[in-house]
């Protein structure tokens, strides 16, 4: 953790989705920055066909010295992208139903707390992870990527349906998803040799907790310079049921048909075509994909040490 110079006089963008924003954010925004001195704040507003790639190039071409991020893992995610390796401080408003990498970094759900943190001195320089899929351009996520029963919940879980229950809604969708086929992988971790899986599950993380308090990868940091990655390839009841066990201990069990490894670059074949999601939103299909870890690549804004956290 470290700290960032006073904030007087200073320029800072905020990126928001404004379907996922409260009706008081804007006002709570603006006081809290003019309070801190703040000046000349560029307000840019996602849209459906753009989450925020643009409107974060443009702030940092602006050389600003702060970007807030506002709103749901997706928007989230894509400012992280545009931020990487610019040293320019990113601030989270979580509002979004898993807001992933608030969770997984301690840091406040309540908007008005979540304020003070993004806009204050306190930081901490956190890893990304650069993947790149089939022939698309790369890009990178801070929390998870994952497909097979991973891709598949989150691509047939209801909107509304999260909008009423939140983390529910997720293992409702979990519940549709356990009678799928396994999907047939080849992984290379690093410089191992390559190996074969038949998986119900496989996930790259940056860091491990998921929605609802569960731990899908125990040990996992997100300032460690490695990637995790996770392979659950249960075939019998009783490897569900072990898998279930380790989710809910966070601790391996014999026999339980997980990988759980750690690395710097991953490569992974399909054997066919597989929806993926980064970060909790599904964003294709793809037949291959590597993941490399980006040692120190964003630096986040964190509440004050002592600071009270809702």
């Amino acid at each position: 953790m470290s700290e960032v110079s006073a904030s007087e006089g200073r320029r800072c963008a905020v990126v928001f989705n404004p379907t996922k924003i409260s009706d008081q954010f804007r006002e709570r925004m603006t006081k809290a920055l003019q309070r801190d001195g703040w000046v000349d704040t560029l307000w840019l507003e996602t849209t459906a066909e753009d989450p925020g790639r643009a409107m974060t190039r443009q702030a940092v071409d602006e050389r600003v010295d702060r970007v807030i991020g506002a709103g749901g893992d997706g928007t989230i995610r894509i400012v992280a992208d545009g931020l990487a390796g610019t040293d320019i401080p990113m601030g989270l408003i979580p509002a979004g139903t898993g807001n992933l990498l608030a969770r997984n970094l301690d840091l406040p759900m309540d908007e008005e707390a979540a304020i003070e943190a993004a806009i204050g001195d306190q930081t901490r320089v956190i890893d990304l992870v650069r993947i790149t899929v089939d022939d698309h351009e790369p890009e990178r996520f801070a929390v998870m990527a994952g497909f097979g029963v991973d891709a598949m919940i989150m691509d047939e879980t209801d909107e509304g349906l999260k909008d009423k229950v939140g983390s529910a809604a997720y293992f409702v969708a979990a519940s549709k998803a356990l009678g799928r086929v396994p999907v047939s992988l080849t992984v290379k971790l690093d410089d191992g040799r390559p190996f074969k899986r038949h998986a119900m599950l496989c996930v790259i993380g940056n860091v491990g907790e998921l929605r609802g308090n569960l731990t899908l990868i125990p040990g996992a940091k997100p300032d460690d310079g490695k990637l995790d990655l996770y392979i659950a390839s249960p075939r019998k009841v009783r490897h569900w049921l072990k898998l279930a066990l380790r989710l809910m201990t966070r601790r391996p069990k014999k026999d339980d048909q997980v990988d759980q490894l750690t690395g710097k670059v991953v490569s992974i074949t399909i054997r066919g075509t597989e929806s993926y999601q980064l970060d909790g939103d599904v964003v294709g299909d793809c037949t291959r994909l590597t993941a490399e870890i980006e040692p120190g690549a964003l630096t986040v804004c964190i509440p004050e040490v002592g600071s009270q956290q809702q």
